[in-house]
């Protein structure tokens, strides 16, 4: 099954439709139950029961699929933070400046300094931080006193201002995703799990603007979209590891942009073996 010509992400990005495909290809979607022979779906109905997610005890990570991350992690690395050349330009943002290199414009510098300003109002709120508030332009007093969804909306709006367009809306989607999770968890995230957390979500964004037709054609053809998804989640949970963060002071919105662009970076160097 080949789906090449119906790939129509952004330009520069193919390779990344073409690994998706690949893996796709390996078997991805298949559970124990509701598979026929060769990884394909038989023609009986699922079982009722819901496809159980992949062990956390373990990386997930195969052949196919670490090959897709490293893919992601090399587009996105190449896209932004460099002097630039040809197809480079400058871009500026209320979260920081940085370049373009295609691929609808995404810019490694903006996304890691807008994540950092999440992932630090975050903390700053769960932590008590003022200072890292206050960077943002944000009063921990003011915010203590606001209902949840304010905070959220808060928050959100200081880590990135106004923004439209494709890139800005994977970082939007990011950015909220980890600002709920940070404010509703029970107990206080670890700063690390923030920075973590936010390149798991952003990484997940960019592929599915990537590689959605992809995965809806494999849909189409019975294969279980839900468990693709899954997998590729829980891999990515399993791989993401930023640079350890400073536990002898206060966080800064830096810190955590460092931690994240590490993190990023270190997605390309998934399932190689040190030489």
């Amino acid at each position: 099954m080949g789906t090449s010509g119906a790939y129509s992400g952004s330009a520069g990005w193919s390779g990344v439709g073409n690994q998706t495909q690949e893996w796709l290809d390996s078997g991805a979607g298949v559970g124990p139950r509701g598979t026929g022979g060769e990884g394909r779906p038989s023609d009986s109905p699922p079982a009722d029961e819901p496809s159980e997610p992949a062990p956390r005890d373990r990386s997930p990570v195969g052949s196919p699929l670490a090959a897709l991350i490293r893919g992601l992690g090399h587009r996105l690395s190449s896209s932004g933070g460099g002097s630039g050349g040809p197809g480079v330009r400058r871009v500026v943002g209320a979260g920081g400046t940085g370049t373009e290199t295609g691929g609808r414009g995404r810019s490694t510098a903006r996304a890691s300094s807008v994540g950092g300003r999440a992932a630090a109002g975050a903390y700053g709120l769960r932590s008590g931080v003022a200072g890292a508030l206050g960077e943002l332009g944000l009063s921990l007093e003011e915010l203590q006193g606001l209902p949840r969804h304010e905070q959220a909306k808060r928050l959100l709006e200081a880590a990135m201002g106004p923004s439209g367009g494709v890139p800005e809306s994977e970082l939007r989607l990011a950015n909220a995703e980890l600002i709920l999770w940070a404010l509703n968890e029970e107990t206080e995230p670890a700063p690390i799990d923030l920075a973590n957390r936010w390149v798991v979500e952003y990484v997940w964004q960019v592929w599915i603007s990537e590689a959605g037709p992809i995965i809806r054609n494999h849909s189409a053809n019975g294969y279980d979209s839900h468990r693709v998804e899954q997998e590729m989640r829980a891999a990515l949970e399993a791989t993401v590891a930023g640079s350890s963060l400073p536990d002898d002071r206060p966080l800064t919105p830096h810190d955590f942009e460092q931690a994240i662009e590490s993190a990023l970076k270190s997605l390309e160097r998934i399932g190689r073996t040190s030489s």
